[in-house]
């Protein structure tokens, strides 16, 4: 199934600032309503996203946040943080006449659609998340440290080799070095650093992970360097959020029904914020462990995911 035939109606709406959204209103109008947030920060939504609905049941808001995508300006940092993004979600539901939807996130998106129901509780009618991140200083380090070179050592090696040894003091000061390369004006210098960058996380997100397949797919994607200057310009910042934000304000949406969906070998976010979160959420939220890692689309997730959603479609 082509999913982008399914797009009812598409466009940019200018949010202010300069920048300018895509969005597409995609499935049945007269469907259940769901807004999807994808990943990143950085990324942008496209087929796979699409993948956990039925196009005949499903009416799904998709849109790439601000420098993400075919959003404008590519890859800007400018006027760019996690509160312009949440403003943004709720100028695309006035532009669309949207009262109320059902929230899908996974990884940062989950992060997303979770301060977005803080922010806004009268607008989500449930959340279901994938890849729990919830904006704590552990996850980053969790990441930016290396913790996962016990299982990824030489991986880790080939990430840190770059970083000369002053740079090597806490996960901040290596971040910070690769994104200073990052933004090199000598272009192989900023793409070098950048293809290592996102090598090394994506050695973290699934149980297929071939070393050979995805330093081909990272080295030729044009997208490759603006994913790593959104991450490192939103992680550097703490994500422009207070400490600890999801769980700090958790009584503010206990009453919004939650579907948590986690990949129990997921080395990029932590299972362990998946189990923190159904704990502080409480009885209205479930829990479901996935023998998969963090992708989405890897065949077991996609399976509980679209599960999910048909839960809250006959509901």
């Amino acid at each position: 199934m082509k999913h982008s035939e399914h797009v009812n109606q598409s466009g940019h709406l200018d949010v202010g600032n300069g920048h300018c959204l895509y969005w597409e209103d995609w499935g049945n109008p007269s469907a259940i309503t769901f807004f999807s947030f994808h990943g990143g920060p950085g990324e942008y939504f496209n087929d796979s996203h699409k993948a956990l609905f039925d196009p005949q049941k499903h009416r799904v808001i998709f849109h790439d946040q601000r420098g993400c995508g075919r959003s404008t300006p590519f890859a800007s940092t400018e006027n760019n943080t996690t509160q312009h993004l949440l403003t943004d979600i709720e100028k695309l539901r006035e532009h669309l006449a949207i009262e109320s939807a059902h929230v899908v996130g996974g990884s940062w998106g989950s992060a997303l659609a979770l301060l977005y129901a803080i922010a806004y509780p009268q607008r989500v009618r449930s959340l279901i998340i994938r890849g729990v991140y919830l904006l704590r200083d552990f996850e980053d380090n969790w990441v930016n440290e290396g913790y996962p070179r016990y299982q990824f050592p030489q991986e880790w090696e080939r990430f840190i080799s770059l970083v000369p040894e002053e740079s090597r003091t806490s996960g901040v000061d290596i971040m910070q070095y690769y994104a200073n390369q990052m933004r090199s004006d000598d272009p192989e210098i900023a793409h070098k650093h950048a293809v290592e960058w996102t090598t090394w996380e994506y050695c973290l997100c699934s149980l297929e992970y071939d070393p050979a397949a995805n330093r081909k797919e990272i080295t030729q994607d044009p997208n490759t360097l603006a994913v790593s200057l959104l991450e490192t310009h939103y992680f550097l910042n703490k994500c422009f959020v207070e400490p600890n934000p999801v769980l700090s304000n958790i009584d503010r949406i206990k009453h919004i029904p939650c579907q948590i969906v986690q990949g129990r070998f997921d080395m990029c976010t932590p299972a362990v914020s998946a189990w923190d979160l159904h704990n502080a959420y409480g009885d209205n939220s479930t829990l479901t462990w996935v023998n998969t890692g963090h992708i989405g689309s890897e065949p077991a997730m996609l399976a509980a995911l679209q599960k999910a959603v048909l839960t809250v479609g006959n509901s």
